[in-house]
């Protein structure tokens, strides 16, 4: 998909969100010098997982988070992340099918919207709560800043960015 594309939908609130993260995602794999597949594969099947049983049992085990790096140098890891995501790419679009949607709204329930129900709770039964209170108001700050200014003028910073930096 090209950036015409992005912007003919960027007025969607769930394109936003997946663009959003599909951006962090690109960052994190050009800062890694990994590809786009095996960061998404690593952060949505290591990372996550591994961030929701250190939460569950404790953050003794934090080292577990550095330590699964290690996970790149899996021999021929590229090849198998591309293989693994098309397959997650697969589900996706057949999900969307089953529950009448599309592959980028299918993306922002399933790898957005679970993990963060997942993780609220979580943080509040096991994060003192006046520290998870400043977590999550903080996020509720950020989430209305970005709803005021970022969603109504995503559309006009794309075209922006297409037409200074493209």
């Amino acid at each position: 998909m090209n950036i015409d594309y992005w912007i003919l939908h960027a007025d969607s609130f769930l394109h936003q969100i997946f663009m959003i993260v599909m951006g962090m995602l690109y960052g994190l794999a050009f800062l890694f010098s990994v590809s786009y597949k095996a960061i998404n594969i690593y952060c949505y099947f290591v990372l996550f997982p591994l961030s929701f049983a250190l939460l569950i049992k404790g953050w003794k085990g934090f080292l577990f988070i550095p330590v699964s790096f290690l996970f790149f140098l899996i021999p021929d890891f590229e090849a198998l992340s591309i293989k693994f995501f098309d397959l997650c790419v697969e589900f996706l679009n057949q999900s969307a099918e089953t529950f009448d949607s599309n592959y980028i709204a299918m993306s922002v329930y399933l790898c957005v919207l679970v993990p963060a129900v997942l993780y609220v709770p979580l943080l509040w039964y096991k994060v003192e709560k006046k520290r998870a209170l400043y977590v999550l108001g903080g996020l509720a700050v950020l989430c209305g800043i970005y709803m005021i200014t970022i969603y109504p003028n995503f559309k006009y910073i794309l075209k922006f960015v297409q037409q200074n930096y493209a």
